[in-house]
C-alpha cells in the first residue's frame, strides 16, 4: 500500500500585503508530479485546505480543481482544518455523491456510520483509515458525546474520540489483509511550532495526549505547519505547510510525505522536499550591504531596513533597483540623522528638573522622527518654547519665505 500525505495549504493567505497564490500554482503542480511518480493507492489530506472558512471564488476553484487533479490518480481524503468550514465540506460532498474518488470529511462520525473508511490497496490489500477532523474546544460531537462531558476538559474529549475510532478500526480487523491508518487535524503534546499557526488552536488548551492515537501503520497529522515525525515513538508525520506561510516559517523545509505500509509490517516513510514557494528573507543593512546581497535573493519576499546617514526620499526605488526579481513586502529606513543620542545624568545640572527641550530631546531618541532631520526638529522645538516663555510671536525663516511668495503672487 502507498499512502501519499500532504496538508496545509492554506489558499488565500496574504503575506503582509502579498497573495501567495502564485506560490501555490507552483508548489500544487510540483504536488501532484509527485503523486504521479509515487502512484498512491490513497492521498491524505489533513485539513486546513483554506485559509479562511469563506474563500474567495478564485481560491474555491484553486482548491476544487488541484484536488479533483490528485483524484484523477488516486482516492483523496480530505480532513477539515480549523481554517476550513465545516458547512462546505458537507455542500462538497453532497455535490459529488458517494462514487466520487474525492472524500470531504466534515466531522468525526461513529465507526458503525462512517467514521472508519476502507479503500483498496495493492493486491488484496484493504486500507482502513480513521478521519479525525478539527474539533473547536466550544461545540461538541453529539455523536460521541453527552451530558456527562460537558465539563471535561479538551484532552479527555479527543481522547473518547479516539478509543471510539481506535475500536472502529480494529473490529473484524484481518492482519493479513488491513493496513490502518488514523488521519486527523490535532494538536499533539511535544510538536513543535511554526510561529505562524492559529495561536488560541495551538495552546495546551487543544492539546490532545500522544499516548491515545490509535494503535496504527501510519497516523496522518495536519495543524501545525513544520513538517515534523509524532514525537515519541508514534509511526506519524505532521506534513506541514508546502509554503513558507510566514516569516516563522522561513527556514524550513517543505515536504509531502510517502508511506509504504503492508500488513503487519513497520510502514516505511521517505520525505519528498517541496521548492514551489518562494524564500522569504529579512534583509538589513546600509546600501553598499544590501548591494552585495542582491545576488542571493532571487525572486524571494523581502523585508528590507535600509541604514542610512541623511533621509532618502528615493529608497524604496534604490531598494527595488537592487532586487529587481523580489517582490518587497516592506522597506523601511533606519536614519542616524531622526536619531537623537540619549542624555545621560553627567549631563544634566544636579538637582534640578529636566526641561521641556531636554524632555523632547529623550523623546525623539527614542521615536526618531519622520521625513526630517532630528537636530532640526529639536531647533524648531527650542524656538518655540522660547517664544512661548518670551509671549513672542514665533517666526521661522520657512514662515517668511512662504509670505514673500504669497505678495509676490498677488495681483
Amino acid at each position: 500500500m502507498r499512502l501519499l500525505h500532504i496538508s496545509d495549504w492554506h489558499l488565500g493567505r496574504v503575506t503582509y500585503t502579498c497573495p501567495r497564490s502564485p506560490d501555490h500554482d507552483r508548489v500544487i503542480r510540483e504536488i501532484t508530479d509527485i503523486a504521479r511518480d509515487f502512484r498512491p493507492h490513497l492521498i491524505c489530506h489533513t485539513g486546513d485546505v483554506f485559509d479562511s472558512l469563506r474563500p474567495s471564488y478564485p481560491d474555491l476553484i484553486r482548491g476544487v480543481d488541484a484536488l479533483q487533479a490528485l483524484a484523477a490518480i488516486a482516492p483523496v481524503l480530505v480532513v477539515c482544518g480549523n481554517h476550513d468550514s465545516p458547512a462546505l465540506f458537507r455542500l462538497f460532498a453532497t455535490l459529488l455523491g458517494k462514487r466520487s474518488r474525492l472524500h470531504f470529511i466534515d466531522s468525526a462520525r461513529p465507526p458503525e456510520i462512517g467514521g472508519v473508511l476502507e479503500f483498496p490497496g495493492a493486491k488484496a490489500e484493504i486500507i482502513r483509515i480513521a478521519p479525525l477532523p478539527f474539533v473547536h474546544g466550544n461545540r461538541f460531537v453529539d455523536a460521541f458525546e453527552d451530558s456527562s462531558t460537558w465539563m471535561a476538559t479538551y484532552a479527555d474529549r479527543i481522547q473518547r474520540i479516539e478509543d471510539a475510532l481506535g475500536r472502529g478500526l480494529t473490529d473484524g480487523f484481518d492482519p493479513s489483509r488491513h493496513i490502518l491508518i488514523f488521519a486527523a487535524h490535532l494538536h499533539v503534546t511535544g510538536a513543535v511550532f511554526s510561529g505562524s499557526e492559529r495561536a488560541l488552536h495551538i495552546t495546551d488548551t487543544y492539546a490532545s495526549r500522544l499516548e491515545r492515537i490509535p494503535q496504527v501503520s501510519y497516523a496522518a497529522f495536519g495543524h501545525i505547519h513544520r513538517p515534523q515525525p509524532l514525537p515519541g515513538s508514534v509511526t506519524g508525520w505532521y506534513a506541514g505547510s508546502p509554503i513558507p506561510l510566514d516569516f516563522g516559517e522561513r527556514d524550513e523545509t517543505k515536504l509531502v510525505v510517502a508511506v509504504e505500509a503492508e500488513p503487519s509490517r513497520p510502514a516505511l516513510i521517505k520525505t519528498h522536499e517541496l521548492s514551489g514557494g518562494r524564500p522569504l528573507r529579512r534583509l538589513a543593512g546600509t546600501l553598499e550591504e544590501l548591494q552585495s546581497l542582491a545576488p542571493t535573493v532571487g525572486d524571494a519576499l523581502c523585508v528590507v531596513t535600509a541604514r542610512t546617514k541623511q533621509p532618502m526620499s528615493d529608497l524604496d526605488d534604490r531598494i527595488r533597483e537592487l532586487f529587481p526579481a523580489a517582490t518587497l513586502l516592506n522597506v523601511s529606513e533606519d536614519c542616524a540623522a531622526r536619531q537623537l543620542s540619549v542624555l545621560g545624568a553627567r549631563d544634566a545640572p544636579s538637582e534640578s528638573e529636566p526641561s521641556f527641550s531636554e524632555m523632547f530631546r529623550e523623546y525623539l531618541a527614542a521615536e526618531g522622527t519622520r521625513g526630517a532631520e532630528a537636530d532640526s526638529v529639536l531647533r524648531t522645538f527650542d524656538s518655540l518654547i522660547r517664544c512661548v516663555e518670551q509671549e513672542n510671536e514665533p517666526l521661522f525663516p520657512e514662515m517668511a519665505a512662504l509670505q514673500r511668495t504669497l505678495e509676490e503672487s498677488l495681483p
